[in-house]
C-alpha cells in the first residue's frame, strides 16, 4: 500500500510554520508550547514526533504524563490521529497496555509512561536505538523543573541529537513554576504560545467558538485563562485586581497635577530580572502611570539613555532601589537627580497597601511592561490547600517596584496627610 501525500501546511496552524522549520532544521532542541483550548499544540506535537521517528531510523520517543492512567485518552489517541491525518496507518501497529506504537519497517517505538511512578520509568528502554524525541504533555501538572531534569539525566543519552517537547496550558496562577519557566529563554529553546484565535475556524466547528465567545462575554477573566491561555490567576488572588484600567490619556501640564509633580522610580536589575523606571502622576485621588522603560542585561554605560525615553527625567528626582549604591553614585555622576530609597521591614507590603489606596490607577496602553505585571503580580497560594495566603510573590513585579520607590516619601508619610 502506498502512502499518500500529505502537505504539511495543511495539517498544522499557520502559527506553527516557524516551529515546524526549527525542528526539521535541528535548530533547537527544546520546544515549549503553551496555548489555551483548541491552540492545536498537543496534535502538532503529535505530528512532528511522528514525522521525526519516520525520518530518523534509529530514533524513539517517550512521551510522558504526571498520571499514567490519563494517557489512553490523551496522548495516545493524539499520536494515533497523527497517524491517521499522515495518511500511514497501515505502516504502524500498537497495543494498549502497556501503551505503545511501533513503526513496522524499523520497529522503532513511541512509549508513553506517567510519572506517579517513577520506578517504572528506569525499566523503560528502546528495543533499538535511543529515545531523540521527549515530551512532557500537561507540562503543568509536574513538579517543577527539577522533575524535569530527573526525566531528562534518565532518557536522554545515547544520541547526538535530541529534541524535548514541553506542552502545557498555564495554570492560574502567575508564580507557578512553569509560568516562571516559560519567562527564560536560552538559545536551544523556542517558546511559542498559539490560541483557537490561530486555528482555521473549520478545524474547530462554530459550536466551539460559539461556546468561547459566550464564556468572554459572561466571565472575562476566565476566557482569557482557559482560552487565551493567560496566567491570570483567580480574581481574590490578583493583587491589583479590579483596581487599575488600561486607559490611553493626556499627560496634563504639572500645574494641573495633585501637589504639582511628576513622580519617578528605578529598580534595577540584570541578568534576568530587568533595570525599570517608571513615571507617574496623582490626580484627585488616582494614579496615572505614563511611561516607563527597561530591559534586561542594560550595562553601566547604557543607563542613562535607558532613563532618557521618559520625558524630563533630567528634571526631576528620581528614587531608586537602596541596593545598588554604586550604580546610584554612577547615575548620578551622569547628571540626574538621583536618590536611595530606604527599606524597612514590610516596606514592600506598606508600598502596596499605598498604591492599593487609590481609587483608580490608570496605566497608558504605551507601559505594556507594567501593565503586564499588574495583571499578574499575586499572592501565594497554599499548594496543598488552594488557600490564598497574605504573602505576596517576588516576581512580576519589577516595575510595580519602581513604583513603589516613586512615591516613597508619601508611603513613609501616610501617618502626616500623604496617605490617601
Amino acid at each position: 500500500m502506498s502512502t499518500r501525500q500529505i502537505k504539511i501546511a495543511d495539517i498544522i496552524a499557520p502559527t506553527f510554520s516557524r516551529v515546524h522549520r526549527a525542528i526539521f532544521d535541528e535548530t533547537h532542541n527544546e520546544i515549549w508550547l503553551k496555548g489555551g483550548r483548541g491552540s492545536t499544540k498537543s496534535s502538532f506535537t503529535a505530528l512532528q514526533i511522528i514525522l521525526g521517528i519516520m525520518r530518523s531510523p534509529d530514533t524513539n520517543a517517550l512521551v510522558l504524563r504526571k498520571v499514567g492512567d490519563t494517557l489512553r485518552k490523551s496522548v495516545f489517541a493524539t499520536l494515533l490521529w497523527a497517524i491517521d491525518t499522515l495518511g500511514v496507518t497501515h505502516l504502524f501497529s500498537y497495543t494498549i497496555a502497556p501503551p505503545a506504537i511501533t513503526y513496522i519497517p524499523t520497529g522503532q517505538q513511541i512509549l508513553m509512561a506517567g510519572l506517579d511512578n517513577p520506578q517504572k520509568l528506569k525499566s523503560i528502554k528502546a528495543r533499538k536505538g535511543y529515545f531523540k524525541y521527549l515530551w512532557f504533555e500537561e507540562a503543568n501538572d509536574f513538579n517543577g523543573m527539577d522533575e524535569i531534569r530527573n526525566v531528562e539525566q534518565s532518557v536522554l543519552r545515547g544520541g547526538e541529537l535530541f529534541v524535548e517537547f514541553v506542552t502545557y496550558n498555564p495554570p492560574n496562577d502567575p508564580a507557578a513554576w512553569v509560568n516562571k519557566e516559560s519567562l527564560f529563554q536560552p538559545v536551544n529553546r523556542i517558546i511559542h504560545a498559539s490560541t483557537y484565535l490561530d486555528v482555521p475556524t473549520e478545524w474547530l466547528g462554530q459550536r466551539f467558538i460559539d461556546k468561547a465567545l459566550e464564556l468572554k462575554e459572561r466571565d472575562p477573566l476566565k476566557y482569557q485563562h482557559e482560552y487565551m491561555g493567560e496566567a491570570v490567576g483567580r480574581a481574590e488572588q490578583i493583587v491589583f485586581h479590579g483596581k487599575w484600567q488600561e486607559k490611553a490619556f493626556e499627560t496634563p501640564p504639572t500645574n494641573d497635577l495633585y501637589q504639582s509633580r511628576f513622580f519617578y522610580g528605578v529598580d534595577w536589575g540584570f541578568a534576568n530580572d530587568p533595570t525599570a523606571i517608571t513615571r507617574c502622576f496623582i490626580v484627585g485621588d488616582d494614579l496615572y502611570i505614563d511611561y516607563e522603560a527597561g530591559g534586561t542585561g542594560v550595562e553601566f554605560e547604557d543607563i542613562p539613555s535607558l532613563f532618557d525615553k521618559i520625558p524630563e527625567v533630567r528634571r526631576w528626582k528620581l528614587y531608586a532601589d537602596s541596593a545598588r549604591p554604586e550604580t546610584i553614585s554612577y547615575v548620578k555622576r551622569q547628571s540626574f537627580n538621583i536618590k536611595s530609597v530606604p527599606k524597612w521591614k514590610g516596606s514592600v507590603e506598606d508600598g502596596i497597601e499605598y498604591l492599593k489606596s487609590f481609587k483608580k490607577i490608570y496605566i497608558h496602553p504605551r507601559c505594556r511592561e507594567t501593565i503586564n505585571e499588574f495583571m499578574k503580580y499575586s499572592y501565594k497560594v497554599d499548594k496543598h490547600t488552594q488557600e490564598i495566603l497574605p504573602v505576596l510573590e517576588d516576581s512580576f513585579n519589577h516595575y510595580i517596584d519602581s513604583l513603589r520607590y516613586a512615591l516613597n516619601d508619601y508611603i513613609q508619610k501616610k501617618g502626616n496627610g500623604f496617605f490617601m
